[in-house]
């Protein structure tokens, strides 16, 4: 088990309320995606106080859409650190895949700087990989799959908690044709099903 993930569960177990910071893109972000049903984070939200009776917990979500991982370390203050989270979840990549081969190796440095930032927090820090879009979908991130090879990379390498959301769809994309889907009309985004899942995953991840 990762020291992050570690940290997360002992902070379900504890009694005093914690801040979880969900940050990251456009899928964290979620407008347009679900209309009027909630994003995954709400929905982990809704978790923390109906099932596990954490009424005092803060959820705060501050995706930002098409935001690239160098625009997040610059804003990591106002997005994370100023509110002083127990956990945070960061999916980042999407945006960044729009640079291809070329941008590769600055996704995964300028990564490898925000872990570092947050290391010198007391925060547990969960990486999440983005849901794949179908594959004829991907249009200006047709690099993509090379981005969350990198964000699982950097989780091994510096031995941070993940949550691989990529694989999870992907399965998906295999029974998509016979079983309810989960992406946007776009087919690039999750849908509302979508978010439901997301959230499951993150549940289930927490809980093992």
């Amino acid at each position: 088990m990762t020291a992050g993930m570690e940290k997360a569960r002992v902070v379900l177990e504890g009694t005093r309320p914690a801040t979880w910071v969900f940050t990251g893109d456009t899928v964290v972000q979620g407008a347009g995606q679900t209309g009027a049903g909630r994003t995954f984070s709400e929905h982990f939200g809704d978790h923390l106080r109906n099932k596990l009776r954490r009424l005092l917990d803060v959820v705060v979500n501050t995706g930002v859409p098409n935001s690239r991982a160098e625009n997040f370390l610059k804003t990591l203050d106002w997005r994370v650190t100023r509110f002083a989270p127990e956990v945070v979840f960061l999916m980042l990549g999407s945006a960044d895949a729009a640079a291809g081969p070329t941008g590769r190796t600055r996704f995964r440095d300028v990564l490898n700087e925000i872990v570092d930032s947050l290391a010198s927090t007391k925060t547990a820090l969960i990486l999440q990989t983005p849901p794949t879009a179908r594959p004829d979908r991907w249009t200006d991130a047709c690099d993509l799959p090379a981005y969350i090879e990198i964000i699982r990379e950097v989780a091994d390498a510096r031995d941070i908690a993940g949550i691989d959301h990529w694989s999870l769809f992907e399965d998906r994309l295999a029974q998509a044709d016979s079983q309810p889907d989960w992406w946007s009309s776009g087919e690039q985004l999750p849908n509302v099903r979508g978010h439901v899942e997301l959230a499951r995953q993150i549940v289930e991840a927490l809980s093992r």
